[in-house]
């Protein structure tokens, strides 16, 4: 069961770590697209995370697979009993150092080519991350990107929403550490 949630995870990941690039997308389309300015309103978090690149938090109910630890530059949540990991919302956030000489507007642009589908860019705390609906087997899930600091950052969805309260809480929370180096 932790197998078919950390493929779909490396499916959505590497579909963009293998398109996205180094510059800020406003508009990767280069048309105007909904955007999504996320709500004050949010749940309190109960739990703190630190990784090799970014800390976050987690509202009550919320677990962890693993340790966490900040040699990894990513962190699995997910909530309810790992037991049911597979049916149970599911967010994943990795960090990875933007590929050398691709803008991520290209990368964008190379998702969207694919014919991936993108849902409306959301907007935290003025982040703004561009968006798209995945499908490994019969899960559907979402993965939402941004550059910062020469850094993307990939947030992977599994059996939830963007617009879930809980999620939004767990996204706001995100923040870079600064000078962090990362491996490939």
């Amino acid at each position: 069961m932790k197998k078919s949630i950390f493929s779909f995870a490396i499916l959505a990941v590497g579909l963009l770590m293998a398109s996205c690039g180094n510059k800020s997308a406003n508009n990767a389309a280069g048309g105007e697209s909904e955007n999504t300015e996320v709500a004050e309103n949010l749940p309190e978090l109960k739990a703190n995370y630190e990784v090799k690149t970014f800390t976050a938090g987690a509202p009550e109910g919320w677990n962890t697979m693993g340790e966490p630890n900040t040699e990894d530059n990513g962190l699995m949540l997910f909530k309810g009993d790992i037991s049911n990991v597979t049916k149970n919302p599911c967010v994943i956030i990795d960090v990875e150092q933007s590929e050398e000489g691709k803008s991520f507007d290209d990368g964008i642009k190379e998702v969207e080519a694919s014919g991936t589908k993108a849902i409306p860019d959301l907007t935290i705390d003025g982040k703004t991350y561009k968006g798209f609906e995945i499908m490994e087997g019969e899960t559907k899930g979402y993965i939402l990107c941004r550059e910062e600091g020469g850094k993307i950052i990939s947030v992977t969805l599994a059996n939830c929403q963007s617009t879930d309260p809980e999620v939004l809480a767990i996204m706001k929370s995100m923040k870079l550490k600064q000078n962090r180096t990362i491996n490939r």
